[in-house]
């Protein structure tokens, strides 16, 4: 197995897990916006409803419901090879588990207006797990399944089954 700089791997890990969350993020953004549009063509219902619903689907929407086509991967994490798994057995945790970090996740962000996510930019670059408050909550980690997000199987940095199966899928084939 090749050798690997610990400290490039958890820079690394940090930089593509804020893209993974950027491109996360801005999916949910288009899709608010989309479902404001489509929402906006009802008058029967108030303009507060109307952004709750939009804000709930469009989040669901991208940061709930691609865990449920591939487990341990939003769309962001995906392009990103990167993957949840539980912290002890490093394969993804149950669904709810999954569902259930990404709800608690979403009610922080918002409870805290943007706070949150502050402190966990903090945590995260300051651990070399990289794991933050959610992670700790759930035992679950965020891992790079490659050393490069270029970088195809013959670089993977964890030898498990789920890796190999997840870069079989992956449109760098």
């Amino acid at each position: 197995m090749q050798e690997f700089d610990s400290e490039a791997i958890m820079m690394n890990s940090f930089e593509r897990r804020i893209r993974a969350f950027s491109i996360d993020i801005s999916m949910a953004t288009v899709m608010f916006i989309l479902m404001i549009v489509l929402i906006g063509a009802f008058e029967a219902v108030s303009n507060e409803l109307k952004l709750t619903i939009a804000a709930g689907i469009s989040y669901f929407g991208s940061l709930i419901i691609p865990h449920f086509f591939s487990k341990g991967q939003s769309f962001g994490k995906r392009n990103q090879k990167m993957k949840i798994v539980n912290i002890k057995s490093n394969e993804p945790p149950h669904l709810i588990i999954l569902v259930l970090r990404e709800i608690v996740k979403g009610f922080l962000m918002i409870g805290t207006f943007g706070f949150y996510l502050m402190i966990c930019g903090i945590i995260a670059s300051s651990r070399k797990d990289g794991r933050v408050i959610h992670d700790f909550m759930f035992k679950t980690k965020v891992i790079c399944l490659t050393l490069y997000v270029s970088d195809k199987e013959g670089s993977v940095l964890t030898q498990t089954q789920s890796v190999k199966k997840h870069l079989e899928g992956s449109s760098y084939d």
